[in-house]
């Protein structure tokens, strides 16, 4: 167990967890962020693709409340972000380099852990051990940013799932990512019944000097894939590309969704207690997807000033 006590220690590097960061540096010295995965980003996942990039997470950001559209105006003016004409009927805006590129920004001189999952949140002393296999970490103040029923499980195995927390629904499915020689000469963002998102990253604006597609089966398909070997559901996940127009496939990989996002969702906008310096927030709260996730950061960033 380490003798440090940090300020805050925010559990989950996606977009919460990083906007939430990005907020707190400029009035705290020592916070650190705890990552399951192997790089920051959470759902703005970006993977190398053959020579190219492909986003298979969040696609883009289409912003509809004031906390969004103030974020992606600060990103668009370092370069980080910009507009693309994918849809007529609203504003979006991708990374050209990933949309993973916007929570390592936004996460710049932040100490983080990755590759570790944290056990268990333990209050003590009017602090907190929040414990990572067999390591303890200390804060004054925790805050999850991790899909809602992850948080929910870490409660319950840290003896506090006496707290309401807020419903979400979400979209599981598996997406894929590729190379082919299909025809570029179609739209950015195409889909078929079987296939409710086939995306061209190179025309989507990620800088590819290759067609790199990323594309999401349907729930139904993707519920019989679980139900194959990883031998047999690759083979028929190709017979469905290869029926949608997609020859030559190379540089083939699969990504299964638990927690992919939520619609038509309008939930309390955040949760935090300052008794014990606990704080929640993500897509679960507030409006949902990435709105929802910036929404509910900036309302628990409030509540951590004014508990100070």
């Amino acid at each position: 167990m380490t003798n440090k006590i940090h300020d805050v220690i925010i559990i989950g590097g996606g977009i919460s967890g990083s906007y939430l960061a990005f907020k707190l540096k400029n009035k705290f010295q020592d916070i650190l962020i705890i990552e399951k995965s192997k790089v920051l980003g959470g759902r703005l996942s970006t993977k190398p693709v053959g020579s190219g990039l492909a986003d298979y997470g969040c696609q883009y950001f289409s912003p509809k409340s004031d906390k969004l559209t103030s974020l992606v105006n600060m990103l668009e003016k370092k370069s980080i972000m910009k507009k693309i004409g994918i849809d007529s009927k609203k504003d979006v805006f991708i990374s050209p380099y990933g949309m993973n590129k916007i929570s390592q920004y936004l996460s710049l001189g932040i100490p983080a852990i990755t590759n570790s999952f944290v056990d268990r949140v333990i209050r003590r002393d009017d602090n907190w051990d929040v414990q990572v296999g067999s390591l303890f970490f200390k804060a004054k103040r925790v805050i999850t940013t991790i899909p809602i029923k992850h948080v929910a499980l870490l409660l319950e195995k840290s003896g506090l799932s006496k707290f309401k927390l807020p419903r979400s629904n979400y979209n599981e499915f598996f997406t894929v990512t590729f190379t082919s020689n299909k025809s570029d000469k179609g739209n950015i963002v195409e889909n078929s019944k079987s296939l409710p998102w086939i995306c061209n990253n190179k025309l989507k604006g990620l800088h590819n000097d290759k067609n790199v597609y990323t594309v999401n089966f349907s729930s139904e398909l993707s519920l019989s894939y679980q139900k194959l070997d990883i031998e047999n559901r690759e083979k028929s996940m190709r017979k469905v590309l290869h029926i949608n127009g997609f020859d030559k496939i190379e540089n083939f990989s699969t990504h299964f969704w638990k927690y992919a996002f939520s619609l038509n969702q309008n939930n309390i906008s955040h949760f935090y207690d300052g008794n014990i310096n606990l704080g929640i927030c993500g897509d679960s709260f507030s409006i949902g997807q990435v709105d929802g996730a910036i929404i509910s950061s900036d309302k628990v960033y409030h509540k951590i000033l004014s508990n100070t």
